[in-house]
């Protein structure tokens, strides 16, 4: 299933996987466009999808040479701008969904089922609980890093980096 405008996407890293015991969310993720590529498994970083230099580096580069593709054409998707962010707790951490998943309706073992594919990961499609994942997340998130905020953090990463 792929994903179209208007689904929920949280990006998450985990203690020990399979098994975790934490789940933090790096990026909630609210979609709102697909836009497919013109050629699967290249794309130029003059081309309109992609959004700055630093964006082709991160995001598009890489395409020509892992995960290439063969029969399927390849999209790019692009976030509801003040809907999408980093939820951070006060003290500048990554908030753990395990308890906010709990109280949605999901089992912690339920996630890592929906997340394993042999011994890797894979991404897990949710259901009409997502909508209220976000909302939770929302609400507890002191901190919301949105995307000019944390290119902001990048660049100056990037620069304290060069010096």
């Amino acid at each position: 299933m792929s994903p179209k405008v208007g689904d929920y996407i949280f990006w998450v890293n985990g203690d020990t996987f399979p098994n975790f015991t934490h789940l933090y969310c790096d990026l909630v993720f609210v979609v709102k466009e697909k836009l497919y590529w013109l050629e699967a498994n290249n794309i130029s970083p003059t081309d309109p999808i992609v959004d700055s230099t630093e964006a082709y580096q991160e995001h598009y580069q890489w395409a020509k040479y892992q995960h290439q593709l063969k029969k399927r054409k390849r999209f790019t998707l692009k976030a509801v701008s003040d809907a999408s962010f980093q939820p951070q707790n006060g003290a500048g951490k990554l908030i753990d969904l395990i308890p906010l998943l709990k109280e949605v309706g999901w089992s912690v073992e339920e996630v890592q089922h929906g997340l394993k594919a042999g011994w890797q990961s894979k991404p897990m499609r949710l259901d009409s609980r997502a909508e209220s994942l976000y909302k939770r997340v929302s609400d507890v998130a002191l901190v919301k890093l949105y995307g000019a905020d944390l290119q902001s953090i990048k660049r100056q990463l990037a620069l304290h980096v060069s010096l």
